[in-house]
């Protein structure tokens, strides 16, 4: 929509050689006005460039017609369609108002010839019509008529937005613009304005345009920039961040699956303490321990000269006794108690491994404080059981397997947790080959044996049989990574799995 009102201006005065500045004396088209001043209302106008739109939707400015430069060609073909008296830059008021230009579109050239005329001034808008007399709509802002380039950037290159309206309402407006350009006495009803007002014969009225048009929703160039970098780059983080949570993901599954057959196992590899559970210790077999010594053989090598009445050797039972203790099979006294076994009486839990314990011992240690056997540091997990596996599980696992030596890899062995239970007696396992050679076991400091009032002689005390489980346990350090880190770090981690 397009409003024209009629400004009164008071005339430049002079005073030292200098021009006072021109000041708006009164809106000549207020309510009270006389009906004889038009109001011209204009709903038919095309934008062919929204930049620089106030908020509000509402552009106003004295209207006129910029000047083409001496000698443009398109000077001719201007004058020959405007009329004689429009108002041009010259004729407005001294003081710096805003501006809205207006100019017919009767070529491409003469068109940016009057954008870049109006470059400098102080507008607010510019308005084109086709100097074709017709009141319908111009053409879309698309259509040919409007190219001055082959891209349509002309219309993106001016700091004020562009508009077309159509050829009978521009000619209407450059009318008014030619009535309404000189003193009150040579304006239209200028009598009655002076009647009315008693202006200054030095005063003069101008035309006020007011512009309702949409606000601009479209973004400009730089906006379009900064949000296809912000695109960009919030396209980058997410593909790595997806990128990198299934690595981790991956890594997760790979090592559930190892940990879940018995290949890995993170307590003994530091990782995590693991418990096992009441049941599956439930299904490791109960026996009554029995080992009976063999009968030595007498030892018939003679001591002298005359066998006849030499005894046997008094070393033999020693040497013998020796020989039995060392057995590699022979497990006397149950490790975590240190109370010996009685045979024929005790009863004993054996593990997989063909380690055996009290049962209360055992059953204490595994499902409270490790799931390795005190002996052989064998895992008593059942097969497919396997705890949550965690981003810093995997990732300590992948540097624990980093940091083992490079050496030639020996054939792998059968896991014990693949064998089944030995449900032989200890008094058979006695005389068979040995389950678990001295050799293997992991140096383990007995302490000193405490004797107190219990069950039983010789068995360790409720505080320090514990005490003994937490020394037979092998270290394991879970003390999570992030503790201490700032909140920024932790953000980042989550977004970014394996960022340190």
């Amino acid at each position: 929509m397009i409003y024209e009102h009629v400004y009164l201006f008071t005339g430049p005065t002079y005073a030292g050689g200098e021009a006072n500045p021109s000041t708006i004396v009164k809106n000549l088209t207020s309510s009270s006005a006389p009906s004889y001043f038009d109001v011209l209302a204009g709903e038919n106008f095309t934008t062919l460039s929204n930049n620089f739109v106030p908020g509000g939707g509402v552009i106003q400015g004295l209207l006129y017609v910029p000047d083409l430069a001496s000698g443009d060609p398109c000077q001719n073909v201007v004058d020959a369609i405007l009329p004689a008296n429009v108002t041009r830059q010259a004729a407005l008021p001294p003081t710096n108002y805003n501006l809205i230009a207006i100019a017919p579109w009767t070529s491409a050239d003469c068109a940016m010839s009057f954008l870049d005329e109006a470059r400098t001034d102080p507008l607010r808008a510019f308005i084109f019509y086709q100097p074709n007399g017709n009141y319908s709509p111009p053409p879309p802002a698309d259509d040919d008529v409007w190219q001055l380039d082959g891209d349509g950037s002309w219309k993106n290159s001016h700091h004020y937005p562009i508009y077309a309206i159509s050829g009978g309402k521009g000619a209407e407006m450059m009318t008014q613009l030619s009535l309404y350009s000189g003193r009150i006495a040579q304006v239209p009803f200028g009598d009655d304005i002076a009647a009315i007002y008693n202006p200054d014969e030095q005063d003069y009225a101008r035309i006020w345009t007011r512009l309702h048009v949409s606000p601009d929703t479209s973004f400009p160039g730089l906006w379009i920039c900064i949000i296809a970098i912000v695109s960009v780059l919030v396209f980058v983080i997410g593909g790595t961040s997806l990128m990198m949570h299934y690595m981790q993901y991956r890594r997760r599954v790979s090592l559930r699956r190892r940990v879940m057959s018995g290949e890995t196992d993170l307590e003994a590899l530091g990782i995590k303490r693991l418990h096992v559970p009441t049941e599956h210790i439930e299904t490791f077999p109960l026996f009554t321990y029995s080992y009976d010594a063999p009968v030595p053989p007498l030892d018939m090598t003679p001591q002298s000269p005359d066998p006849i009445h030499r005894s046997f050797s008094q070393s033999a039972p020693s040497s013998l006794s020796t020989k039995i203790n060392t057995r590699t099979d022979y497990q006397p006294t149950c490790l975590i108690c240190l109370d010996h076994f009685v045979s024929r009486s005790t009863i004993i839990r054996e593990l997989p491994c063909g380690h055996i314990f009290h049962p209360d011992c055992i059953d204490e240690f595994l499902s409270e404080i490790s799931s390795l056997c005190p002996l052989c540091r064998t895992s008593m997990l059942p097969i497919g059981y396997c705890p949550k596996i965690t981003n810093s599980m995997a990732r300590r696992e992948m540097a624990t397997q980093k940091l083992r030596p490079r050496t030639a890899k020996a054939p792998k062995a059968k896991s014990v947790r693949e064998r089944r239970f030995s449900r032989t007696s200890i008094i058979k396992k006695a005389y068979s080959h040995p389950s678990s050679p001295t050799a293997e076991l992991s140096p383990i400091e007995v302490p000193e044996r405490v004797v107190v009032a219990t069950g039983h002689s010789g068995e360790l005390g409720l505080d320090a049989s514990r005490q003994r489980m937490q020394q037979l346990a092998i270290p394991v350090d879970e003390t999570s990574s992030d503790d201490g880190k700032p909140p920024w770090r932790l953000a980042a981690k989550r977004v970014f799995p394996g960022f340190k």
